[in-house]
Formats: structure tokens, C-alpha cells, sequence
């Protein structure tokens, strides 16, 4: 990027600080002149004694001045930056539009869209894994990915029977039973909802 463009952009970043503190100030005297004028009537309702009523008075007055004075300077620095921000966008887009015109973008042809995104390999029902697989369902001839659920088989009885010889009658022979990696798994189809394959452990 071009030293040019850097300046544009911390000029535009800039003008953007400086609209967004232009607007939260106003947000601010707008609030105290509503305040203001609201006392001003609330003291006149009220009939509060001439002293301190018209001392009252001249220091609104005159805070109401201030406040309309800098609401105007406030609102011509808003006008010139919006004139600002909206010339130098155009400018800006019209530089982006002749650098993209300038440069020849090539498309991916489909053979390489078709090499980088590889197609998941539909698996034999019989060379099913312990993780969820793309298979053609055998009962409602859909291609679906597997749903798997871990269920109690031989194993985990065996396991259990083989921690009992050895001596774990405590309760930790029975951690086979509740632990997935020594259970069978068994594919569902999402779609039928019917058992394709029951995978056991051994």
C-alpha cells in the first residue's frame, strides 16, 4: 500500500474520532439546555423571590448562549467533515475500482476445486470402524453418515470376569461396563432409524 493510501486512511480514522466526539458533545448540550430551560420555567411557575430569580435568570441566560453558540460551531465542523468524509470516500472507492480493474483475477477451474475438496468415500457396511462413517443403508438404500451408541458385549464381560480373577472384586472389575472404550459399537441409520452394524471391541 502506497503511502498515500496509508495518510488517506489515518486521515479518514481521524475525521471519524473527531465526528463521533462532535456528536456525543452535542448529545451532551443538548441535555443541559433542555435542563436549563426547564428550570428557567420551573422558577418562573414557582414565583421564587426577584433576587435570586433574575440572579438565577442572567446565569442561565447566559449559559444558554454559550451553549447555542458552541451547538453551531459544532454543527459547522460536522457539515465540513461530512462534506470531507464523502469526497474522500469517493476518491477512495474510485482508486479501488481501477486497481481491481488492473488486476486479472483467475477463477479456479473445476478440476482444482474438485482436487482440493475430495469427496467423502462411501464405506462397506462390513468395514465399518468405532467412528461414525458414510455408508449406503442397507434397508432404506440411502447414502447417510452413521450414528453410533456404545453398548455392553463380550468384552466388557470378559474384561469384568479377568479383573475379578486377578483380584479387583472391589468394584473396579465392574469399570468395564461403564467406560465406552471397552464397549461394542453399534451404527444406527439417522434416517431409518434401523441397526446397520454392531462392531465389537475384540
Amino acid at each position: 500500500m502506497t503511502t498515500l493510501g496509508v495518510h488517506e486512511e489515518d486521515q479518514m480514522e481521524m475525521d471519524s474520532t473527531e465526528m463521533w466526539y462532535i456528536m456525543t458533545r452535542k448529545q451532551q448540550l443538548y441535555g443541559r439546555r433542555t435542563l436549563l430551560l426547564g428550570l428557567q420555567e420551573f422558577l418562573k411557575r414557582n414565583n421564587f423571590c426577584e433576587g435570586s430569580f433574575n440572579k438565577n435568570e442572567d446565569q442561565g441566560l447566559c449559559e444558554l448562549e454559550q451553549i447555542e453558540k458552541e451547538l453551531h460551531s459544532l454543527s459547522e465542523r460536522e457539515r465540513e467533515l461530512k462534506n470531507g468524509m464523502s469526497l474522500q470516500e469517493k476518491e477512495s472507492t474510485v482508486t479501488k475500482i481501477t486497481e481491481e480493474s488492473s488486476a486479472t483475477v483467475q477463477s479456479p477451474s473445476e478440476e482444482e476445486l474438485s482436487s482440493t475438496t475430495p469427496a467423502p468415500e462411501v464405506v462397506e457396511v462390513k468395514d465399518l470402524s468405532f467412528s461414525p462413517a458414510l455408508v449406503q443403508c442397507p434397508t432404506c438404500q440411502q447414502q447417510v453418515t452413521t450414528e453410533i451408541q456404545h453398548k455392553i458385549g463380550k468384552t466388557s464381560f470378559l474384561l469384568c470376569y479377568l479383573s475379578a480373577l486377578l483380584g479387583c472384586v472391589g468394584g473396579c472389575c465392574l469399570l468395564p461396563f461403564f467406560l465406552n472404550y471397552f464397549k461394542d459399537t453399534c451404527h444406527f441409520c439417522p434416517s431409518c432409524q434401523t441397526e446397520i452394524q454392531i462392531v465389537p471391541r475384540i
